[in-house]
């Protein structure tokens, strides 16, 4: 790290410099911090966000409403804060990677290998959006973030420092490039990983990855039950012998016509014991008793030079599937998986070319959600870049049958100098396509997964706690909550107050005291409760006005409930 040169200090800037070198940790990760300008933004504008109409893809009213926000992700994780704070159960993240070869921009300017804080601008930068996160996590919430060799440590480091190291899951080594980074000076580079985190362990869930294919084949026989593989029912190894366990020592009988299987003894029946082929004596798998109960479903006999054997049906329904290791290397999840899969859902648009460095397979992204997700879970992906996480929810969905949702959010920079924007061209489009159908540069059809998407961009409005600032956060705020209740239906549009309605309640909105009695009408009228926020330049919920009606109403002020969330980020 580069030193600093305190010549040309003045005395204030040094006292102040040493105050801050004393407040500094003394063990642990230590970075030099660098002010972020977005960052800095925040304590003269306050972010929100605006709806883009004419982006909202909308086919099935039974579905989730998907968001993609447009917009610096420190902004976006802002207003978050305050519409979902502690609702988010998968967080996924693909930071950039801090590498040198113009992979980030940091205050607008791409960081370089020669930069002497790259990797205190790379900290500072990641710390600032992962604090943000931690309050979006519900108490078994999951965070999960790739990245590779150049800042790995440092970023288990600040992971361990905001989630606590007794939260650390595990690591994963994804083999990404299988054959190796060639141009690598000592060792051709084939993996990366993913941190798993939890933001608090003891509630924490990880499930089973399907069965592979490899061990899929070898469930080959099949009956009305379903597939099956063959163990023997006679143990063998360690608690094998009857001394061991004599309540599994007994005799079986098989009548060798009907195939019928039994432990009471008859003269037409054939003895079975469980001896090995040296002789020794062994036990079976089941006592007696259930034995008895599954045979029917889950014994069969067979017939060899050697006489009768018993096994037990392994069937494959009653695997939970596979416990994931820490190593990774299915074939579909190599980066080359990525960029194909990409090729195919936009390159009729962009004429096959290659549009987006590096783009993860959507098996990888969509295996890690499916064993730390719910079937209504709720994604975040705040550097979603190319939309390969909301693409993954999506056919995770459609796999499963289950009701994710999920929140990307991503700039719309210039993609690698060519034009095309992030956000608008690449992500949107993708999502586009997975829900609705798209045509391959080979012409194929693929039909469309289904689904509904609202898309917003952040935006300001100015921060100085004035009446007129209130007044106006208040007017912009609409759709901020709107998100926090997931209620999207614009019932009711009068210019003092709104009316929306969602699945299983409503949202009113009153910009004006004076339309609390009409409001109180509506709320009468319906059978739902009601979430209901009142402008107000303090913060007085007006509880004594909707006491009559509070059993179905929660009440909250605005924008003093935003300005709360605002005030203990941007302090």
């Amino acid at each position: 790290m580069a030193k600093i040169d305190y010549t040309n200090w003045s005395q204030k800037d040094l006292i102040t410099e040493i105050e801050r070198l004393k407040k500094r940790k003394k063990y642990g990760l230590v970075w030099e911090d660098k002010p972020e300008n977005v960052v800095e933004q925040c304590r003269q504008e306050l972010p929100i966000l605006e709806e883009v109409p004419d982006k909202e893809i909308k086919t099935d009213p039974d579905k989730p409403v998907n968001l993609l926000i447009e917009g610096d992700n420190y902004h976006a994780l802002s207003v978050l804060n305050y519409t979902h704070k502690s609702k988010v159960d998968v967080i996924y993240i693909d930071p950039p990677y801090n590498t040198g070869n113009k992979s980030w921009k940091y205050n607008n300017r791409y960081v370089d290998r020669e930069d002497a804080f790259k990797h205190s601008k790379f900290m500072s930068f990641l710390s600032n959006r992962i604090r943000l996160a931690k309050s979006l996590l519900s108490m078994k919430g999951i965070i999960i973030c790739a990245i590779d060799d150049y800042e790995e440590q440092n970023v288990r480091h600040l992971f361990d420092d905001v989630f606590g190291e007794e939260n650390r899951l595990g690591t994963i080594v994804v083999i990404h490039n299988p054959g190796g980074r060639q141009d690598d000076k000592f060792f051709a580079t084939a993996h990366e990983y993913m941190l798993v985190y939890a933001k608090n362990s003891q509630y924490a869930k990880v499930g089973y990855l399907d069965v592979s294919e490899k061990k899929l084949a070898q469930f080959k026989y099949e009956d009305e039950w379903g597939k099956y593989k063959l163990r023997e029912f006679r143990r063998s190894g360690a608690n094998s012998r009857p001394e061991d366990r004599p309540n599994l020592w007994y005799p079986i009988y098989i009548d060798p016509k009907s195939l019928e299987l039994t432990i009471k003894a008859s003269k037409r029946l054939i003895e079975l014991l469980p001896i090995d082929s040296q002789g020794i004596k062994r036990v079976w798998r089941w006592n007696s008793g259930t034995f008895m109960e599954q045979k029917e479903k889950y014994i069969e006999a067979k017939k060899n030079k050697d006489g009768w054997f018993l096994y037990v049906k392994e069937r494959l329904d009653d695997h939970q599937g596979q416990k994931p290791k820490t190593v990774w290397n299915e074939p579909y999840y190599s980066s080359a998986v990525g960029t194909s899969d990409m090729k195919n859902i936009l390159g009729k648009e962009f004429n096959g070319n290659k549009i987006f460095d590096f783009p993860k397979s959507k098996f990888l992204i969509r295996d890690i959600i499916s064993i730390t997700s719910s079937k209504n879970s709720l994604i975040l992906d705040f550097f979603a870049g190319s939309g390969t996480s909301g693409q993954s929810v999506l056919e995770l969905n459609k796999k499963d049958g289950g009701q994710r949702a999920f929140i990307l959010c991503t700039n719309n920079e210039d993609n690698n100098g060519d034009g095309i924007k992030i956000a608008t061209d690449i992500c949107y489009p993708r999502i586009k396509n997975t829900i609705t159908g798209y045509i391959t540069p080979n012409n194929v059809k693929i039909g469309g997964i289904g689904g509904n998407l609202k898309y917003f961009r952040t935006a300001f409005v100015p921060a100085e706690p004035t009446d007129n600032n209130k007044t106006k956060l208040t007017e912009k705020a609409t759709e901020m909550l709107c998100i926090r209740e997931d209620t999207f239906e614009l019932v009711i549009n009068e210019e003092q107050f709104k009316i929306f309605k969602g699945k299983e309640h409503h949202t009113g909105i009153i910009f004006n005291q004076l339309a609390i009695p009409d409001v109180k009408k509506v709320i009468a009228k319906i059978d739902s409760p009601f979430s209901v926020y009142v402008f107000s330049l303090g913060d007085d919920t007006f509880e004594d006005e909707f006491a009559d009606i509070g059993n179905k109403v929660t009440l909250s002020p605005i924008p003093e409930a935003i300005l709360r969330v605002y005030r203990r980020i941007f302090k």
